[in-house]
C-alpha cells in the first residue's frame, strides 16, 4: 500500500511538472493545437492537445519500477509496448490527422502484438467459480475487441474539459483497489501511478482547460484500463474483473452506445463526430461545465463502487449493477431528450428514417463533389456544380426566401468566417438542416483551400 501511495505521488508530481512544458512546447512550435474549426467544437482559440505526452512520461516511471522486479519483466512487456505504441498512434493523429480507418488498422496491429506477447483472454470464469470454459480460437478476436474498444470509448467521450481524464482517474483507482484486493501488487502500482499522473494533468485540464488529452492521451488511458483489467485477472476470475471495468465505465459506454445508434439511425458515418454527447446535452440544458463534470464524476464514483461490489461479493451484486445501469440509461434517454416522449417513439422513428434518406443522399452528393474538386478546371466550374448539389438536397438559392421562411445555417471550416446556408423551415428543423450541411463541410473547405475562394 505504501509503494502504491508513493507511486501515486510520483505520478502526480511528474505530470504536474511536465504538463506546463508540453503546453509551452505546443504553443511555441504551433503543432498539436486544437483549433475551433468545426461547429461541434465549443472551445475558443487554439488549445494544445498533447496531454498524452505528459501522462506517458509519468507512466514510464511505473513501468521501469515493475520491470526491475524479479517476476515482472516478462509479464509486463505487453503492457509496456502496447501503451507506448497506442499513445504514439494517437499522438501521430494529434500532430496531423491520419483518418479513422488508418487508426483502426494501427489499433488492431498493436492489439495483435500485445496478444502475441501473452496478454490475452483465454478462458472465462464466472465470479465464484460457478462455471469455467475455454475460449479457444475465440480468445484472439475477443482480446482484440476488448483492447481496441476501451481506448475508442474513452476517446469518444473526450470532448469536454476534464471528462476523459477524470473518468480515467476513477478507473485507475478502481483497478488499483482490485489489484490490492487480489494481491496483484504490480497491477496496483501501475494503476496508482496512472491515477496520480491523471490527477496532475487534471490541474491543467479541468474547466477551463489549458490543454486537452488528445487522441494520444485518450488511447493511452483506454489501453491501460483494458490491459490492467486483463492483467489483474490472471490469478482470479476474468469475468469478475471485466464486469468491474464494464460497470465502472457505464457512463462512457452508454454515451458511445447512444452515439453509434444516433449516427446509424440518421445515416451518418459511425465515426463522424457530433456535439450531441451526454455532456453536450447537459450543457445545452443550461448547466455549467463544472457542474456537469462534478455530476458525471459523482455517477462514475457510484458505478465504480457498484463494480467493486461485484468483485468483493463474487458476483452476488450483479443484478444490482444491471439495474443501476439500466435506470441510468432510461434516465439519460428521457431527461436528455434523446426521446422526447416514450408515447411518441413511433412518430419520432418514422421522422428519423424520413430524414435519414436525405442525409444519405447528401453524403452521396458530397462524394461526387469530392471527385469534382479534382475534375473541375477552375473555381467557377466547381462552384456551379457545388451549388446545384445544395439545391438537390433542399437548400435555398439566394433570393428565394425571406427571414420568416428560412433558417440560417452557419458552418465553421478551418477557423475561417463561417459559411452560411439557408434552408426552408417547413421541411425540417434547424438541427436537421445543420446535420445535412455538415455533410458538405469537408468538401467546401477543400475547395476553398484549392481555389482560395
Amino acid at each position: 500500500m505504501l509503494i502504491s501511495l508513493l507511486l501515486f505521488a510520483l505520478g502526480f508530481l511528474i505530470a504536474f511538472l511536465t504538463t506546463p512544458w508540453v503546453i509551452r512546447l505546443a504553443q511555441r512550435s504551433e503543432i498539436g493545437l486544437d483549433e475551433s474549426t468545426e461547429n461541434r467544437k465549443r472551445h475558443t482559440g487554439a488549445i494544445p492537445r498533447l496531454g498524452g505526452m505528459a501522462i506517458i512520461l509519468a507512466l514510464s516511471i511505473g513501468q521501469l519500477l515493475i520491470l526491475t522486479s524479479p517476476t515482472g519483466a516478462t509479464d509486463w512487456l505487453p503492457i509496456m509496448f502496447g501503451s507506448v505504441l497506442m499513445c504514439a498512434l494517437g499522438l501521430c493523429d494529434d500532430f496531423k490527422p491520419i483518418g479513422a480507418r488508418k487508426k483502426l488498422v494501427g489499433q488492431i496491429a498493436i492489439a495483435s502484438l500485445v496478444y502475441v506477447l501473452g496478454l490475452r483472454i483465454e478462458r472465462m470464469t464466472y465470479p465464484g467459480g460457478a462455471w469455467n470454459f475455454e475460449l479457444g480460437w475465440w480468445g484472439f478476436p475477443v482480446t482484440i475487441f476488448w483492447l481496441i474498444a476501451v481506448p475508442n470509448i474513452v476517446n469518444l467521450i473526450d470532448g469536454f474539459d476534464g471528462l476523459a481524464g477524470g473518468l480515467g482517474l476513477f478507473m485507475a483507482v478502481t483497478l488499483g483497489i482490485v489489484g490490492l484486493t487480489a494481491e496483484q501488487l504490480q497491477v496496483a502500482w501501475y494503476a496508482f501511478t496512472m491515477a496520480g499522473a491523471l490527477l496532475g494533468f487534471l490541474v491543467f485540464n479541468f474547466p477551463p482547460a489549458r490543454i486537452f488529452l488528445g487522441d494520444g492521451g485518450a488511447y493511452l488511458i483506454g489501453f491501460c484500463i483494458a490491459a490492467l483489467s486483463l492483467s489483474s485477472s490472471h490469478k482470479g476470475s476474468i469475468a469478475a474483473v471485466l464486469l468491474v471495468t464494464i460497470v465502472a465505465l457505464g457512463v462512457p459506454i452508454l454515451d458511445t452506445t447512444f452515439a453509434l445508434a444516433r449516427r446509424a439511425f440518421r445515416g451518418l458515418p459511425l465515426f463522424q463526430g457530433d456535439d450531441e454527447h451526454i455532456h453536450h446535452r447537459l450543457e445545452d440544458l443550461g448547466f455549467s461545465k463544472r457542474r456537469i463534470i462534478l455530476a458525471i464524476y459523482g455517477i462514475c464514483v457510484v458505478l465504480s463502487l457498484i463494480g467493486l461490489s461485484i468483485f468483493w461479493s463474487q458476483g452476488r451484486t450483479i443484478p444490482i449493477a444491471i439495474g443501476a445501469v439500466f435506470l441510468l440509461a432510461v434516465f439519460a434517454v428521457r431527461y436528455l431528450q434523446y426521446v422526447r416522449s416514450f408515447s411518441e417513439v413511433g412518430g419520432q422513428v418514422e421522422r428519423l428514417f424520413a430524414r435519414r434518406r436525405t442525409i444519405r443522399y447528401a453524403l452521396l452528393q458530397a462524394q461526387i463533389l469530392e471527385l469534382e474538386v479534382e475534375r473541375c478546371h477552375n473555381s467557377e466550374e466547381f462552384w456551379r456544380v457545388f451549388n446545384q448539389s445544395l439545391r438537390r438536397v433542399g437548400f435555398l438559392e439566394e433570393g428565394d426566401w425571406t427571414d420568416e421562411e428560412a433558417f440560417k445555417i452557419h458552418i465553421k471550416y478551418n477557423g475561417s468566417t463561417p459559411w452560411t446556408l439557408h434552408a426552408p423551415r417547413e421541411i425540417g428543423s434547424d438541427a436537421e438542416w445543420q446535420r445535412i450541411a455538415e455533410c458538405f463541410r469537408p468538401i467546401y473547405a477543400k475547395a476553398v483551400l484549392k481555389w482560395k475562394h
